[in-house]
């Protein structure tokens, strides 16, 4: 099957987890002020609408609680192929909402997503990136939420402009949402594993075909492959090592 092993490219396409952050950040703040958001659901209390806001945030709680059991069991891309799923259900119940709760559970929905791209990107992509450039590629994620930020309230400004006083626009803004979800969806369908995930379990053979197609494109014998299969060996070791290590264990008197 094909896939993609150009670092840049991979960064292009994963950092739209960072976009959907940003979509998060600004889906609701565009629309708290414009009076048909406030009328279709009834002009709710500020501490309703703190609810009502906070609820994706509950979601992303739960998302970053479960992702790195979901990493480790089905790898970072399997992770981030349910996200981009769970994010497009997210967008489908946002825009449908018909009131309240419905919006709320549209957005815990969503937040469940930002819980998993925002914490999964990040390693998925420092673990496919060659040492010299992975702070630039880690650092893309960052400059992606910004972008998610403008693009949303961009994107809100237009239909507050071009369907005033109507509940079609905040139903097409959140709508809108899900392409982003969707195009990264299809694009994980052609990235590569991380090699560290399938050096955990105990894949070498496809952990070195990875590695020599990131980095040497396709020669497996290449110096900087066979360096960053032996710092995959060296992590799969101290992980190995540290398996049984619980999170009291970070209070102990050796750490």
């Amino acid at each position: 099957m094909f896939r993609i092993y150009n670092i840049y490219a991979l960064a292009a396409f994963g950092t739209i987890g960072g976009m959907l952050f940003g979509f998060d950040i600004s889906s609701m703040s565009a629309w708290i002020g414009a009076d048909s958001y406030k009328e279709y659901f009834g002009h709710p209390s500020s501490t309703l609408q703190g609810g009502i806001t906070a609820s994706m945030s509950g979601g992303s709680l739960v998302g970053a609680l479960v992702a790195g059991f979901l990493a480790d069991s089905y790898g970072r891309r399997g992770a981030l192929k349910l996200a981009s799923v769970i994010w497009i259900i997210g967008a489908v119940l946002q825009c449908s909402s018909q009131n309240v709760a419905h919006l709320i559970a549209g957005r815990v929905v969503s937040g469940l997503a930002i819980g998993i791209t925002s914490s999964q990107c990040c390693v998925y992509l420092a673990e496919l990136a060659p040492s010299r450039i992975r702070g630039r590629i880690v650092g893309i994620q960052q400059w992606s939420i910004e972008w998610g930020i403008l693009i949303m309230y961009l994107i809100s400004y237009g239909c507050i402009v071009s369907i005033p006083n109507d509940p079609k626009a905040f139903r097409i803004a959140w709508g809108i949402q899900g392409i982003p979800g969707l195009i990264l969806g299809i694009a994980l369908l052609f990235f590569p594993e991380s090699p560290r995930w399938l050096g955990q379990k105990d894949r070498w053979e496809e952990c070195h075909e990875v590695l020599a197609h990131l980095h040497a494109g396709g020669d497996h014998e290449a110096p900087t492959v066979l360096a960053e299969l032996d710092e995959v060996r060296e992590a799969a070791r101290v992980a190995a090592e540290s398996k049984n290590v619980t999170f009291f264990g970070l209070f102990g008197p050796r750490v």
